[in-house]
């Protein structure tokens, strides 16, 4: 199939990081009725439906919703029709999405129910996320940032938004958990006030690993993600990971609070207390590892595409996938599905070192000819 980058000029506008010019641009979740989804996060959220690919051969259709600055333009996309154009804009965008995943029938089983990855047995038997499998959990939630998670939680709640935590309850005050209609967790986040029309912005992804560290090294020297913040507590760390350009990262460096400057005065340390995650308006990849699992030799976090199934993946865009992959495997990493292999071409599936599933996406890929809808 021919290369398509008609929207815009690839190597030209599309932002990327590291030996491979990265960006971080999706995450996958299996849903049961776009009908009712694909409202729920544009309504809720602000988010805009940039692309739809059917394919009628394998039974299913994906949804990719945006939450685009204000004054942001895309090509026309609506759920009964979407183009090339909206295939290219994806492809080449510097913006991140949601890619929801519907098997086609699901909305009509009663039966049908996805997990939404904090049940488990690793939950504990006393806790009300306990349950037989998995073993060990893996994602847990997406998140939104805003400038009042109070008023947002007020007007999710009046628009008839389900929670499982609210910003009052529990320990940690001032967070939320809403949940969206297959009960996937949404943090809700306070961010720094800077004066931003856009009520919310998509800003993170959480995944369970295995061993911090050794994640946090994979995604910033494979995936050029700059490490933004480390917390250690007692018994667990966070990393939070993002998708820039220096010039992009400068922007919120200065930006920030002038005592916060003066305590890095050498740079960034991401072991220092800082405000990155909540000045950026792109989201971070969050790594959440609790101590020890790194030396147990039967720890494995579920990847959510072994049974249950509700998350699936995480995605970048490249711009060579051939030789970004080659260079990859030569440096290491595993693959799941190489460019030439399936019956999709432009795509690949490499595995970080938990096993989770990253698509590589090349930024001139199409599915013209293969899919149904365009």
């Amino acid at each position: 199939l021919p290369p398509v980058c008609g929207y815009r000029a690839c190597k030209a506008m599309s932002l990327g990081s590291g030996p491979y010019n990265a960006r971080f641009q999706q995450t996958m979740l299996r849903i049961k009725d776009p009908k009712v989804s694909v409202p729920f996060y544009c309504e809720n959220f602000g988010m805009k439906l940039v692309h739809w690919i059917k394919f009628d051969q394998w039974g299913f259709t994906v949804y990719f919703l945006e939450r685009q600055r204000d004054g942001e333009t895309s090509p026309e996309c609506t759920m009964e029709k979407t183009s090339l154009e909206c295939e290219s804009y994806l492809n080449t965008m510097n913006g991140t999405t949601i890619e929801l995943t519907h098997n086609h029938g699901s909305e009509t089983d009663d039966n049908f129910k996805v997990w939404n990855g904090n049940t488990g047995k690793d939950a504990g038997p006393d806790s009300p996320n306990y349950a037989e499998t998995p073993a060990v959990r893996g994602f847990g939630h997406i998140a939104f940032n805003c400038d009042d998670v109070y008023d947002a939680c007020a007007k999710l709640e009046a628009n008839g938004v389900k929670f499982q935590k609210k910003p009052d309850e529990g320990r940690m005050k001032g967070l939320a958990f809403a949940l969206d209609p297959d009960g996937y967790w949404i943090e809700i986040v306070r961010r720094e006030p800077l004066g931003w029309k856009e009520y919310y912005n998509l800003s993170q992804t959480m995944l369970r690993v295995k061993d911090g560290p050794a994640s946090a090294e994979f995604y910033q020297k494979h995936l050029g993600m700059t490490l933004l913040r480390r917390l250690d507590f007692s018994d667990f760390s966070l990393f939070f990971l993002t998708s820039v350009t220096p010039e992009e990262l400068k922007v919120a460096l200065d930006q920030r609070p002038e005592e916060e400057k003066a305590d890095h005065a050498g740079g960034l340390d991401p072991a220092k207390p800082n405000t990155m995650t909540k000045l950026l308006w792109h989201p971070c990849l969050e790594l959440t590892w609790n101590h020890g699992t790194e030396k147990d030799p039967d720890f494995k976090v579920h990847d959510g595409n072994a049974q249950p199934q509700g998350f699936g993946h995480i995605g970048f865009l490249l711009d060579n996938l051939d030789e970004s992959c080659a260079k990859m495997e030569a440096d290491g990493v595993a693959f799941k599905k190489k460019p030439s292999e399936g019956n999709m071409r432009g795509i690949a599936f490499a595995y970080d070192p938990d096993g989770y599933w990253v698509e590589l996406i090349d930024r001139t890929a199409t599915f013209a000819g293969v899919c149904s809808n365009y």
